[in-house]
C-alpha cells in the first residue's frame, strides 16, 4: 500500500461523518478503481480523487444551501492536502480538475477520462446506497416521504442518463438501476 493515500485516506474518514464514507465515498473509491483499471489510468491518481472527490462537504457543513459549491471547496481542500504531501503539481491539477468536475452538471466538463471515471464513479455509488437517499432527505430536509421517491426517482434517471457515460460503468450497473426502478414504481402514489 502507498503511504501517502493510507494517509489521506485517513484524514478523508477522519473529516467526514460515518455515512458518508461508508455508504459513499467507499463505493465510489470501489467504482474509480474498477474502472481505472478497465480503462489503464492510473490508479493513485483516480484513487486518490475518488477519496477526495466530497471533501468539501465537511466545510460547508449542515448548510444545505452550500451542498451546491461542495466540489469547488473540496477542490481547494484537496489541492492544500496533496501539497502538504508533496505531490507533483500535475498530478495535483489533474485531481482538482476531477473534483471540479465530479458532479457534471454544476461544474466544469470533465475534460480527461480520469476525471470521467470519477464522475461515473461517484453516480455508480448512488446505485449501492439508495437507503441512504431516503434517510438523508427525510432527516436532513424533513421531506413528504412521496417528494423523497419523487427526488430519488429523478436523481436515478439524471444519474443513468447524464452521469454514467461510460459504457463499462453502464455495464457494472445497468442491473441495480433496473432493480431501482422497478422498486421506485412499486411505492410510487398515483
Amino acid at each position: 500500500m502507498n503511504k501517502k493515500v493510507e494517509e489521506i485516506k485517513k484524514i478523508v474518514q477522519k473529516r467526514l461523518e460515518d455515512t458518508d464514507w461508508n455508504y459513499h465515498i467507499l463505493p465510489v473509491v470501489r467504482y474509480a478503481k474498477k474502472l481505472a483499471k478497465i480503462y489503464k489510468v492510473d490508479g493513485e491518481i483516480v484513487e486518490l480523487a475518488a477519496l477526495l472527490h466530497d471533501i468539501g462537504r465537511n466545510n460547508v457543513g449542515k448548510d444545505i444551501s452550500q451542498e451546491d459549491k461542495h466540489h469547488i471547496v473540496g477542490a481547494n481542500e484537496a489541492v492544500k492536502i496533496l501539497q502538504k504531501y508533496k505531490y507533483p503539481e500535475k498530478t495535483i491539477l489533474e485531481i482538482k480538475h476531477c473534483i471540479e468536475a465530479h458532479r457534471t452538471l454544476k461544474g466544469p466538463k470533465s475534460k480527461t477520462l480520469t476525471a470521467k471515471i470519477i464522475a461515473n464513479a461517484d453516480a455508480m455509488a448512488h446505485f449501492d446506497s439508495l437507503p441512504i437517499f431516503f434517510y438523508w432527505r427525510a432527516i436532513q430536509r424533513k421531506d413528504k416521504f412521496e417528494d423523497i421517491v419523487k427526488w430519488v426517482g429523478d436523481k436515478i434517471e439524471r444519474d443513468w442518463k447524464m452521469k454514467i457515460t461510460l459504457p463499462e460503468a453502464k455495464k457494472l450497473v445497468e442491473k441495480k438501476y433496473k432493480a431501482i426502478k422497478l422498486l421506485l414504481s412499486s411505492i410510487e402514489i398515483s
